[in-house]
C-alpha cells in the first residue's frame, strides 16, 4: 500500500498533513511509487465539509453545499498532485488548467454524512465526508481534452465564478432574513428559494462538464435548464455535445443530412446562448467553427460567400471578447483565406486570366493569421510552436501547388523553399522539446539516485515509494514501468499466482500477506491483512520494519473500534521510541523542517528541502518519522472521538498536538471543544 491510500483519510493536523503530503509530492517529483502490482495505483483523498442551514433553505441543497465544500478541499490536494505529475511530464500549466484537470479527474463518493441542530431548530449543521479517487489515466485523458479545447477551462472558470457569486448572495439573504420584519421575511424566503434553484441548475451544469458520455452531458444540461431556463452555458453546452455526437465524415447522403440537421440545431442553441449573453466570447467562437463545418458539408458555391462573411464576423467578435481558443480562431480565419485563394484560382481559370497578386494577397492574409497564432505560444510550449510552424508550411504548400498548376517553376521553387524552411523549423523545435524532456528525466534520475541512498530517502521509499512491495515482488517497479503493458500484465499475473500458492500452502511471509491484502476484495482483504500483521508482530521488527508496522496500523481502515484498536497498538510502539527519537532530533527541528515542507510549492523548493532531509543520519531520519506518527495517532483519535460524540477525549488529543507540535488547527479545535 502506498501513501496515496491514506493521504487525507481524515482531516490531519497541519504538522502531519504537511509531512505526508510533501512525501507524496516528492514521490511524484522523483518519479517513483504509486503502484498496484505493476500498474499505476489510484490516488485516494478524503476530505470533509460543513454547511449551516438557516431559515428558508432546504435540507437537500444544504447537504449539497456541505458536499461541495468537501470536494473543494479534496480538489486542493488533487491539484497539487496534478501539478507535480504534469511537471514530471515536462508540462508547464496555468493554475486554472491544473484546477480543471484535478476537479474533472476526481471520482467522488460520499462515505459519511450527518446533521446536527445548533442552538435552535432554525440552524442545522450538515457534515459530509467524501472519498475522491483519481487515476493517472483520468489525468491523462482530461489533460488531453483540455489541451485540445481551451474553452473547457473558460467554462469551468465561469461556473466557478457563478458558485462564488451565489455563495455571497445566499449569505447576504440569510443575514437579511435574520433581521427582517414579518412583512419582509416572506419576500426574502422567496428569493432564497430562487437562489437554491439556480444553485441546483449549476450543480447539473457542473455534472455536465465532468461526464464524458455525450448523452449524459445532454441530459445534465437539460436538467440545468429545468431549474434555470436563462442559463447561456447550458445552451452552449448542448450545442457542443450535439456537435461531438455527430463528429466525423458522413458515409451516406442520409447520414450527411442527419449531421447537417444536428449542426443547424447546434447553431440555434448557440444563438439562444448569445441572446442571453451577447458578450459570450466562446459562443461566437463555437458558432464560427460550426458554420464552417456546415459550409463544407453543404458544399454549395452560392452560399459560400455568405457563410464566410458570417464566420469572419463571429471570429472578429470572439477575438474582441478575448475568447479562450484564440489560436484556433486565427487558424480558422487563415483557413478561410486559403479557401478564398482556391476559389479565386477557380474564377481566374474561367477566363484563363491569372493574377498572381490576388493569390499571394490571400496567402499573406493567411500567413498573418498563423503568425498571430504563433505569437500566442508560450516560450516553454515548444509543441505549440512546432504545430504552428507546420501549419505555416502547409500554407506555403497551397501556394506552391498553385504555381505547379500554372507551370511557374521559379515561384514554385520560392514557395517550396519556404515550405521546407518551416518544416525544418518545426523539426528543430520538436528536437529541442525532446532534448528538454531528456534533460529533465536525467536530472530527476540523478536526484532520485542521490536521494534514495540517503537514510531519510530509504525510509520514505520503503514506506511510501513501494519499497517494501518491491521486496515482495522481487523486482523494482521502475524496471517494470520500462516494460510493455503486456509484459507488466504477464509479470503481475505470475506474481499474484505465485503468492496465492504460497498463501494456500501456509508458507507466505508477513509482507506477502500484506501485499495481497491490497489486491483482493473483502472478506479476504481483512483476513490477509490480519494474518500479515500478526506475522510481522511475532517477528519483533526493528528499525525500518518497525516503522512499516506502525505505518500499516495507521493506514488501515475499518469501523471506529477497529481503527482505535490499531491506533492503541501504534501508540504503544511510538511511545517506546519517542524518548530515543528526542535524543537524535529535537521537536523544534522537526517543526522547522515541517514548516519548510509546507512552504515548498515549487519543484525547486522541494529539491532544496529534499537536500536537507538527505543530510539526516539514520537515527535522525527514524526520529523524524516517530514524531510524525505520534502526531498522526493523536489526530486520528481526535477525529474518531468527535465522530463518537466524545468531545473531551478529542480535546485531550488536540491539546497534545497544540502543545507538542504547535499545530494551529489543533489549538483552534481544542478551544472549540472547551467547556
Amino acid at each position: 500500500m502506498n501513501l496515496n491510500d491514506w493521504i487525507g483519510r481524515i482531516k490531519k493536523p497541519v504538522f502531519i498533513e504537511t509531512i505526508l503530503w510533501f512525501c507524496m509530492m516528492l514521490c511524484i517529483f522523483l518519479g517513483f511509487g504509486f503502484t498496484v502490482a505493476f500498474a499505476s495505483e489510484p490516488v485516494v483523498i478524503t476530505a470533509d465539509g460543513e454547511y449551516v442551514m438557516g431559515n428558508g433553505e432546504t435540507m437537500e441543497v444544504a447537504e449539497e453545499r456541505a458536499k461541495k465544500a468537501a470536494i473543494q478541499k479534496a480538489a486542493e490536494q488533487a491539484g497539487a498532485y496534478v501539478k507535480s505529475y504534469t511537471k514530471v511530464k515536462n508540462l508547464a500549466l496555468e493554475s486554472d488548467v491544473i484546477e480543471v484537470i484535478a476537479n474533472h479527474s476526481m471520482k467522488v463518493e460520499v462515505i459519511e454524512k450527518k446533521k446536527s441542530v445548533l442552538g435552535d431548530v432554525d440552524a442545522i449543521r450538515f457534515y459530509v465526508k467524501i472519498k475522491a479517487t483519481m487515476t493517472q489515466e483520468e489525468i491523462e485523458a482530461n489533460l488531453k481534452k483540455v489541451r485540445e479545447d481551451q474553452s473547457i477551462v473558460e467554462a469551468y472558470n465561469r461556473l466557478k465564478a457563478e458558485f462564488e457569486k451565489q455563495d455571497k448572495e445566499m449569505a447576504k439573504l440569510k443575514r437579511q432574513l435574520e433581521f427582517a420584519t414579518a412583512g419582509d421575511k416572506q419576500k426574502i424566503a422567496k428569493l432564497i428559494s430562487e437562489e437554491e434553484k439556480k444553485y441546483k441548475a449549476n450543480l447539473w451544469l457542473e455534472r455536465a462538464q465532468e461526464v464524458w458520455d455525450t448523452d449524459e452531458k445532454l441530459k445534465a444540461y437539460e436538467k440545468a435548464l429545468e431549474f434555470n431556463p436563462d442559463l447561456p452555458q447550458a445552451y452552449l453546452g448542448i450545442a457542443k455535445a450535439m456537435i461531438d455526437k455527430h463528429i466525423g465524415e458522413p458515409s451516406s447522403d442520409k447520414e450527411r443530412e442527419d449531421k447537417l440537421d444536428a449542426l443547424r440545431d447546434a447553431v440555434e442553441s448557440i444563438n439562444r446562448a448569445i441572446a442571453l449573453d451577447e458578450n459570450y466570447a466562446d459562443a461566437y467562437a463555437l458558432r464560427a467553427d460550426t458554420l464552417h463545418k456546415i459550409k463544407w458539408m453543404e458544399n454549395q458555391d452560392e452560399n459560400k460567400k455568405d457563410y464566410d462573411e458570417r464566420i469572419l464576423k463571429d471570429i472578429s467578435r470572439a477575438l474582441a471578447l478575448n475568447a479562450s481558443n484564440k489560436g484556433d480562431l486565427y487558424y480558422l480565419r487563415a483557413s478561410i483565406y486559403l479557401e478564398e485563394l482556391h476559389d479565386a484560382e477557380l474564377e481566374q481559370a474561367k477566363t484563363d486570366q491569372y493574377n498572381y497578386e490576388v493569390i499571394e494577397d490571400y496567402l499573406n492574409k493567411a500567413l498573418k493569421e498563423i503568425d498571430m497564432a504563433v505569437s500566442l505560444c508560450k516560450e516553454e510550449d515548444l509543441a505549440c510552436l512546432a504545430e504552428n510552424y507546420r501549419k505555416k508550411a502547409s500554407a506555403y504548400s497551397v501556394a506552391r501547388a498553385y504555381y505547379i498548376r500554372r507551370g511557374n517553376k521559379k515561384r514554385e521553387k520560392v514557395f517550396e523553399d519556404l515550405r521546407n524552411k518551416f518544416i525544418a523549423k518545426a523539426e528543430e523545435v520538436e528536437k529541442r522539446e525532446e532534448a528538454k524532456l531528456d534533460e529533465t528525466i536525467s536530472k530527476e534520475e540523478a536526484l532520485f539516485s542521490q536521494y534514495v541512498k540517503s537514510e531519510y530517502g530509504k525510509i520514505e521509499y520503503y514506506l511510501f515509494g513501494g519499497g517494501w512491495e518491491e521486496r515482495v515482488a522481487g523486482v523494482s517497479f521502475k524496471e517494470m514501468r520500462q516494460k510493455s503493458e503486456d509484459e507488466r500484465e504477464k509479470k503481475g499475473k505470475e506474481l499474484i499466482s505465485k503468492l496465492e500458492k504460497k498463501i494456500s500452502s501456509g508458507t507466505a511471509s508477513a509482507e506477502e500477506y500484506l501485499f495481497m491484502s491490497y489486491r483482493v476484495e473483502p472478506p479476504l482483504k481483512e483476513e490477509y491483512f490480519k494474518k500479515g500483521i500478526s506475522l510481522l508482530e511475532k517477528r519483533n521488527p526493528q528499525g525500518i520494519d518497525l516503522l512499516l508496522l506502525v505505518y500499516l496500523y495507521l493506514s488501515h481502515g475499518g469501523n471506529y473500534d477497529v481503527q482505535l484498536s490499531y491506533l492503541s497498538k501504534a501508540k504503544k510502539i511510538v511511545d517506546k521510541n519517542l524518548s530515543q527519537a528526542q535524543k537524535a532530533l529535537s521537536i523544534n527541528e522537526v517543526i522547522s523542517l515541517s514548516s519548510e515542507m509546507e512552504k515548498a510549492k515549487s519543484d525547486t523548493d522541494r529539491a532544496d528541502v529534499t537536500k536537507k532531509l538527505a543530510k539526516l543520519n539514520k537515527e535522525q531520519a527514524e526520529a523524524f518519522y516517530w514524531f510524525a506518527f505520534a502526531a498522526q495517532i493523536s489526530n486520528q483519535k481526535a477525529e474518531i472521538y468527535e465522530r463518537l460524540d466524545l468531545p473531551q477525549k478529542a480535546r485531550e488529543e488536540y491539546l497534545y498536538l497544540c502543545n507538542t507540535f504547535k499545530d494551529d488547527r489543533a489549538c483552534k479545535n481544542a478551544e472549540r471543544l472547551k467547556k
